[in-house]
């Protein structure tokens, strides 16, 4: 009997997908940088950086890699068997195209700012959580949250999110399932202030999850 376990397409590409992912994010920050500002609301701040990443790809000056790439924008899932308005939307949506079944990772995207953003929506329900309950990418061995930050300074939501951390690590309740703590992670050198982490999540999978702050102020 052969107890080796099966490949799967994540085996195969998850890291050429991480790494493409987080270039077009890399990207979509860069060039929409000058709209990405304090007084910005979330959908709007995700909506630039999915434009910004489809321009990228349809661009002739990108590598041609790219070309195998989609972006999906609010696209609906239905985690529960929702319908209509009720599907919970994905912020962004990378989808590996040309090979089957398509895989798609994940990026969530956060607003952080004091005064009605705080850390608790990043690592909570809508955020975190949905990746943690299998809401978000059920069945991937991988996703990102995306702090897109907006007012304090980097060491501040940095050490927010430790302090969350830190606090379920020792809860006698802990809601956040996590098995490896935050450490700092290096995708793309274009990318500081990344972070990773590893989770079980409510169908006793394990995810990692990665953790990159964008300056959005």
């Amino acid at each position: 009997m052969n107890d080796e376990k099966q490949s799967t397409p994540w085996d195969v590409y998850l890291d050429s997908i991480r790494e493409h992912s987080h270039q077009l994010l890399a990207w979509a920050h860069s060039d929409a940088r000058s709209e990405l500002n304090a007084n910005v609301d979330e959908p709007t701040l995700t909506g630039l950086l999915c434009d910004a990443m489809k321009r990228r790809i349809n661009s002739p000056e990108s590598p041609e890699v790219f070309m195998h790439y989609a972006i999906g924008d609010q696209d609906p899932v239905s985690p529960a068997g929702e319908r209509g308005n009720d599907r919970l939307r994905l912020d962004v949506n990378i989808l590996r195209t040309g090979i089957r079944p398509q895989l798609a990772y994940v990026f969530e995207a956060k607003r952080l700012r004091t005064g009605g953003f705080p850390i608790g929506k990043y690592s909570g329900d809508g955020g975190m959580g949905d990746f943690l309950a299998c809401r978000y990418a059920k069945g991937c061995p991988e996703g990102a949250m995306v702090a897109l930050w907006q007012d304090k300074d980097i060491d501040y939501w940095t050490g927010e999110l430790k302090r969350v951390f830190g606090t379920d690590l020792t809860s006698k309740q802990p809601a956040l399932g996590i098995i490896e703590n935050l450490a700092e992670t290096v995708v793309l050198d274009t990318l500081p202030n990344s972070f990773r982490s590893l989770h079980r999540r409510t169908d006793s999978t394990t995810i990692t999850l990665l953790h990159v702050f964008l300056d959005c102020r």
